[in-house]
């Protein structure tokens, strides 16, 4: 799950705001649950879950989150990481559920950085960041020739707490 981000656009911690009485952070760790063995948490401490450091250094936006727990997972001895942002609240199962069942990297057409990647790709990762390559998550899945998802409602993240505010209003 990441949650490293500034939340420059959103004014305060977005992972630990409240929506439904619920933090947002805990909105995305119980949707990943039930498809997952092991929890990560990038960016952001967590009591219950194991806290990853970006690599190959901080600073690197949701991709550095992402290689440092593809390599966290392959170290581990996972084929595959399901990844999801903390500022989605509702990802539809059945596409969690989708992506968990792949054995290719792809991700959420509306939301690329939900997905499943293999954990081989942790070295890759990496070296396309150290390169200084564009840190978009749709240019690393087309780099790496992952399928992009469909057929799916629009997934809602939250960038501002206007956002946020919005999405409570309505689904009460």
């Amino acid at each position: 799950m990441l949650a490293g981000g500034q939340a420059r656009r959103f004014g305060e911690d977005k992972a630990m705001a409240l929506y439904r009485g619920r933090r947002l952070i805990d909105w995305s760790l119980a949707a990943l649950e039930p498809y997952a063995e092991l929890l990560l948490v990038s960016g952001h401490e967590h009591p219950k879950h194991l806290v990853v450091a970006d690599l190959p250094e901080a600073g690197l936006g949701p991709l550095g989150g992402l290689a440092g727990a593809l390599s966290i997972a392959a170290n581990r001895g996972f084929s595959h990481l399901l990844s999801v942002p903390c500022d989605t609240p509702h990802i539809p199962p059945a596409l969690l559920a989708e992506l968990a069942s792949s054995e290719e990297a792809c991700y959420a057409e509306s939301c690329p950085i939900i997905g499943c990647w293999p954990t081989d790709l942790a070295p890759a990762l990496i070296a396309y960041l150290a390169n200084g390559m564009p840190r978009a998550v749709r240019r690393w899945a087309a780099h790496v020739g992952a399928t992009a998802i469909g057929g799916y409602p629009e997934i809602e993240n939250i960038n501002h707490s206007a956002d946020l505010a919005a999405l409570a209003q309505r689904n009460g």
